[in-house]
């Protein structure tokens, strides 16, 4: 439930709005208070909603800031300023979230190479979708093309990254999951 009041307010947003505009055009050619009161509730109902989607930031939502920082690190090939939003206990899985882990030096491994043979020249997110575990977890899915100084041309990648909310309140990637290179399951890290 905390998905349509938080994350996404639009669904009962729209049917509170469209709610108000039926009572109020009823109101105006009826004049009966009933319909102007429960209009002035449906107004507030409708207000409700996305006030408290602006208040309150979900899981899912600081996921999607963190991974959306951290792509924009990357395409600034500033793997220092990537490594800042990862745990030093997180792992790299290749394919599959259930496959073992990677240690840590391989996923910083990774990333360092963005500062060099794998630079990126280009970069293109078509999707960027999170989703709250519970109120300290949040699982963020990624798609993208990239283009960089290695490449041949355009490579679409996924990827999910699982984060946590630490002790201080900040929220560090813990798993990385690099799911697909060109729609198959990749081999290696990059």
């Amino acid at each position: 439930m905390q998905t349509y009041f938080f994350e996404n307010p639009w669904p009962i947003g729209l049917v509170s709005v469209s709610l108000l505009l039926i009572l109020t055009i009823a109101f105006l050619r009826s004049g009966d208070g009933r319909l102007l009161v429960a209009a002035l509730i449906a107004l507030v109902c409708s207000s409700g909603v996305f006030l408290l989607d602006r208040l309150v930031t979900t899981p899912a939502e600081h996921g999607e800031h963190v991974v959306e920082l951290m792509v924009q690190s990357a395409e600034a090939g500033d793997a220092d300023a990537v490594l800042k939003h990862v745990a030093p206990t997180a792992s790299l899985h290749m394919a599959d979230i259930r496959r073992p882990g990677r240690s840590f030096k391989d996923l910083e491994r990774s990333l360092r190479s963005l500062e060099r043979a794998n630079r990126i020249t280009d970069n293109w997110v078509t999707r960027l979708s999170g989703e709250s575990l519970e109120a300290d977890r949040a699982m963020v899915s990624m798609a993208c093309i990239t283009t960089t100084t290695s490449s041949y041309g355009s490579v679409p990648t996924t990827w999910m990254f699982e984060l946590q909310r630490q002790s201080d309140g900040s929220w560090l990637v813990t798993r990385v999951v690099f799911e697909s290179l060109m729609g198959k399951p990749p081999q290696r890290p990059i």
